[in-house]
């Protein structure tokens, strides 16, 4: 399996995850609209399953925008001189989104570090606060070295991943 193809896989795995989760909730919503309207009863813990899910997919779509480098960006310099901002200008992007990644993995993992062995549960579902945060904080990992990646092709400038 050459490099590109395992490089395929792993993004189509985490966008087909975010992808799932997405439509997990969508169908959540879905479902309790439908049920509230047709027999004035709703899903029990709709609202955390949809807040979940979504959450979740965000969090698995973020790893790919990082190492594909398809976040949000501003290219006023770049349009207006591409052969000498397009280049200086993606490896500060590229920095400042690795040190965003890391910033955010510290905060969670702390927080996920913190919260090992408490009896904490969500409201509605009763899921464990503990795995979920940690579950955020794996994702959130993944996030770092997609963003480590992105770094490594900036300074390369290379345009594909």
């Amino acid at each position: 399996m050459t490099r590109l193809t395992f490089k395929k896989i792993i993004s189509n795995g985490f966008l087909a995850g975010a992808g799932v989760c997405f439509l997990f909730g969508t169908g959540v919503t879905v479902g309790d609209v439908a049920l509230r309207a047709l027999a004035d009863k709703n899903i029990p813990g709709a609202i955390e399953m949809t807040s979940l899910s979504i959450g979740l997919g965000a969090l698995l779509s973020m790893p790919v925008c990082y190492a594909k480098r398809t976040h949000v960006t501003a290219k006023l310099l770049s349009e207006l001189s591409p052969n000498r901002f397009t280049y200086p200008l993606g490896v500060v992007g590229a920095i400042a989104s690795t040190v965003f990644a890391a910033l955010l993995v510290w905060i969670v993992a702390e927080n996920a570090i913190g919260k090992i062995g408490s009896p904490e549960t969500t409201a509605d579902l009763g899921l464990p606060i503990p795995v979920l945060i940690t579950l955020a904080a794996l994702s959130l990992a993944a996030c770092l070295v997609a963003a480590l990646a992105g770094l490594r092709f900036a300074l390369r400038n290379e345009r594909d991943w």
